[in-house]
C-alpha cells in the first residue's frame, strides 16, 4: 500500500510535509517549521503524528520541533548538528535505514547547504526528502567551500529512478524558472514549465514536489553536464562540477 503525502505552504515558503503509512497508521513530519501549523495540518487529515524527520539544522527547519515533540509525544531523528536546536531522540548519518511503517528510508549525507544535511530516500516508496539540496528547478545556497560537496549531493540524487519523487524544503519555483529560462532559452520543456511555475503563482499554488525525470528535462543544476549550460557560464567543454559551480554563482546574482 502506497504511502500517503501531504504537502503545504508554511512560513511563507517552506513546505511542511506529513507522510502516512497507511497500513500502521505511523506518519512523519519532514521538518518543523511551525509547529501550530503541522499540527492542524495533520488534524484536518486524521493523522497522529508518531516520528519527525529532521533534514538539517537550519532554524527554519527545526524551530518547531521541540514544541511539535512535546505536543505529539513522536520519535524525532536527525543529523548530530541539529541537536541543539531540535531535540534528537535518535542521531542519524549516513547509511543508516530509518522506517516508518512498513517502509525504510535509507539516510544519506548530502551536505553542501548545511554541513550535517541529511536527505531521506525510499527506494520502495519511490520517494526522498531532500531538505535545502534540491528545489524545483533549482538548488539551495551552497556554504563557502562547498561547491565540490554540493555537486557530490545533487550527484547522487541525479543518479535515482528517473520516477522518484523529490519533495524539497522551500517553494522557490518561479524564480528557479525564471533564472532556467535564462539560462537554456531553447529548452522547450523547460519554456513550458516557466509558464506553468507563472501560472501557479499567479494562483497561489504551492509546488515543491518533483521527480528525478522533471529536473533532468529542466533544473540547470541537473543539467550542468548539457553543453547548452556549460555555453551559457563561458566554460563549454568544462567539467561538469565546474560548470554547477559557475551556474550557482550565476544564480546568486540573478
Amino acid at each position: 500500500m502506497p504511502l500517503d503525502l501531504h504537502v503545504f505552504r508554511t512560513l511563507s515558503d517552506n513546505a511542511g510535509a506529513l507522510i502516512r503509512d497507511p497500513a500502521t497508521g505511523a506518519c512523519a513530519a519532514v521538518d518543523a517549521p511551525d509547529a501550530g501549523q503541522v499540527l492542524a495540518e495533520a488534524k484536518a487529515k486524521g493523522w497522529a503524528i508518531t516520528d519527525i524527520f529532521v533534514t538539517h539544522a537550519h532554524a527554519d527547519h527545526t524551530q518547531g520541533v521541540a514544541a511539535l515533540k512535546r505536543a505529539t509525544g513522536a520519535t524525532v531523528c536527525g543529523p548530530a548538528d541539529a541537536a541543539a536546536s531540535a531535540p534528537l531522540d535518535r542521531v542519524v548519518g549516513e547509511g543508516d535505514i530509518v522506517r516508518l511503517g512498513g517502509d525504510d528510508f535509507e539516510i544519506w549525507h548530502t551536505p553542501g547547504h548545511a554541513p550535517g544535511h541529511l536527505s531521506f530516500v525510499s527506494r520502495s516508496a519511490k520517494l526522498a526528502f531532500v531538505g535545502d539540496v534540491v528545489f524545483v528547478m533549482g538548488c539551495g545556497r551552497v556554504q563557502p567551500g562547498q561547491m565540490a560537496a554540493m555537486w557530490t549531493s545533487l550527484s547522487r540524487l541525479m543518479a535515482l529512478p528517473g520516477d522518484t519523487r523529490l519533495l524539497g524544503g522551500h517553494d522557490y519555483t518561479l524564480s528557479n524558472a525564471r533564472f532556467a529560462a535564462a539560462m537554456e532559452p531553447a529548452n522547450a520543456v523547460l519554456a513550458a514549465k516557466l509558464a506553468e511555475a507563472e501560472a501557479a503563482k499567479a494562483e497561489g499554488h504551492f509546488w515543491a514536489l518533483t521527480s528525478v525525470a522533471e529536473e533532468a528535462a529542466t533544473n540547470p543544476f541537473f543539467r550542468a553536464g548539457e553543453a547548452a549550460l556549460a555555453a551559457a557560464v563561458g566554460l563549454a567543454g568544462a567539467a561538469p562540477g565546474d560548470v554547477f559551480a559557475a551556474l550557482r554563482e550565476a544564480k546568486n546574482r540573478f
